[in-house]
Order: C-alpha cells, then structure tokens, then sequence
C-alpha cells in the first residue's frame, strides 16, 4: 500500500475510534458494492450513519471538507442507496463528514460533521 493509502487507513482508524467513543456502533468498514465505497458505516439508536472520512497531512494548507465535493456526494448517496438494498432496515439514513489531520504517524486532529449533507443537495 502506498503512503497514501496508509495514511487513509489510519485517518478511518482514527475517525472510526472517535465515533465508538461517542457512543456510535461500528457496522461496515470500506463497505463496497461494484464501484461503490462507503468509508464507515455507523450506528446509533434512531439512524445508519454514512460516513465519508477525509485525511491529510499536516500543513497541506487546506480543508479536508473540500474534497467532499458534489460529486463525491452523489457517489456516497449512491453507495447509501446500495448499502440499504443489501440491509433493509427503518432507521434514517443520514451522512456525515468527518475530517482527520497527521503530522506523520500521528494524528493531530479530527473533527466530526454530522449530518454534513443530505440525499437532496
């Protein structure tokens, strides 16, 4: 794997750690069907909880949130629409962001953004 892919792996890592510590269940990790990716998949008591997870070095002197881009989103409502024909269920589907910084093997900080967009914009 190269460095960015590890340096992915442990942004999911870290974002998935933050989320079980605020009571969230851990239900898929790099869930896929065909082309489609869903970093995490999360579960509270009312909702399934799509997870984008988007990492970066230290001092790349911009934003994680903006590689969510449109059509990111569009993918990642796509990958929900999939994720629930494989797994019925009555809980809201909702998305959320979360954003990781590394200074190397280190992570410095994550932010978490639920409910970062919906299904419709």
């Amino acid at each position: 794997m190269n460095a960015k892919g590890r340096l992915g792996r442990r942004g999911e890592a870290a974002a998935a750690d933050y989320l079980q510590r605020r009571g969230l269940r851990l239900v898929e990790r790099n869930w896929r069907s065909s082309h489609l990716e869903i970093d995490l998949v999360m579960e509270d008591s009312s909702s399934i909880r799509i997870v984008e997870v988007k990492t970066l070095q230290a001092g790349d002197g911009f934003d994680p949130c903006e590689n969510v881009t449109a059509e990111k989103r569009r993918k990642l409502i796509r990958a929900a629409k999939a994720f629930y024909a494989a797994n019925p269920t009555k809980k809201e589907i909702v998305f959320d962001v979360v954003t990781v910084i590394a200074d190397g093997d280190t992570v410095v900080e994550v932010n978490y953004l639920p409910r970062a967009f919906d299904a419709l914009g």
